[in-house]
């Protein structure tokens, strides 16, 4: 019998068990087709009662976060908006900034909360238009990009990051590759000085990868250097103050859901108790109300943009990269 292969017709004994196998991961195939089905029953939108029958505004915003705290972050916004006027707000994420503006350009979404700099440029293209911005947490307008690094570095200023490696966010972002381009080279610092720049997906991813050490330093929007600052982040840099980030409208947004919108965003009054419990469930730069926002306040940021192959560093730049695909 040696070197011989053993069938399970020539073993009633190994036959039995082995039916006895198949029928057993059959069983068990069957009830995880039926857990996977109940699970994704259970994760499809199920539109409350108050939004049947309603128009639906589609409402776009960039990935500087992760797809999880991006849903986290604002679906609470779109129930709010959805019970509180005659519409219905589906949020929609965008895959990278320029498909996020692209999107509104053309329709796919009605609105969008952009960057400042993406807006910037959906201002510059077709016209979309700032509608409001949120308050920080001291009430005020403005927010600014920090340079991070681990707390156990050896790092002390922008200067002491030559030699070292770099992560940047989203390269159309304003405080993710925009501001920090220009903060490092006021500070006398271009890619050139640097062992290693590279741009990830959104602030968290960047954050979390100085934590871990795979950079050396990064920059990232203020609220998620906070975030992670007792995990082991230190603040090295500081850039000027920015305006906040504004929810624009696009060309294919009805006037009576971009007044009812606004109406309702204005109306907050994050003093109040009870909207100050409803506003703790939404992202952290939403929590504080919101104030009408004017397109010509980014300006500036275009004017950065366009000159960002000799502005931010002579020939730093074979391209720019907020235009280019």
């Amino acid at each position: 019998m040696a070197g011989r292969i053993l069938f399970i017709d020539d073993d009633p004994a190994g036959r039995e068990v082995a039916l006895f196998n198949l029928r057993k991961a059959c069983f068990l195939g069957i009830i995880g087709i039926i857990a996977a089905v109940f699970l994704l029953a259970s994760a499809s939108p199920v539109l409350p009662a108050e939004t049947v029958g309603k128009t639906t505004v589609r409402f776009g915003v960039i990935p500087r976060f992760n797809p999880h705290v991006t849903y986290e972050y604002y679906q609470p916004l779109m129930d709010y908006l959805s019970r509180n006027t005659p519409y219905r707000f589906e949020l929609r994420l965008g895959r990278t900034y320029l498909e996020t503006i692209e999107d509104l350009r053309k329709g796919t979404t009605d609105v969008a909360y952009l960057g400042g700099a993406t807006y910037a440029i959906a201002r510059h293209r077709f016209g979309a238009r700032a509608l409001v911005k949120p308050r920080n947490a001291e009430g005020g307008t403005t927010y600014r990009c920090f340079i991070i690094v681990r707390k156990d570095s050896p790092v002390r200023t922008i200067q002491d990051l030559r030699g070292k490696s770099v992560a940047f966010g989203a390269r159309r972002a304003t405080t993710g590759s925009l501001i920090p381009s220009y903060m490092l080279f006021g500070s006398g610092v271009t890619p050139n000085h640097l062992k290693v720049v590279k741009n990830l997906h959104n602030h968290e991813e960047v954050a979390k990868a100085v934590l871990k050490g795979i950079y050396d330093g990064g920059a990232v929007k203020d609220v998620v250097a906070w975030k992670y600052e007792a995990q082991g982040l230190r603040i090295i840099a500081e850039s000027e103050e920015l305006p906040n980030a504004p929810i624009a409208a696009g060309p294919s947004l009805p006037k009576d859901a971009e007044a009812a919108m606004v109406k309702v965003l204005l109306s907050i009054d994050a003093s109040n108790p009870e909207e100050k419990a409803i506003l703790a469930q939404w992202g952290p730069e939403l929590r504080h109300g919101f104030v009408r926002a004017r397109g010509e306040e980014y300006d500036f940021l275009y004017r950065k943009i366009v000159s960002i192959p000799t502005g931010c560093g002579i020939r730093c730049h074979t391209s720019n990269p907020f235009f280019a695909n």
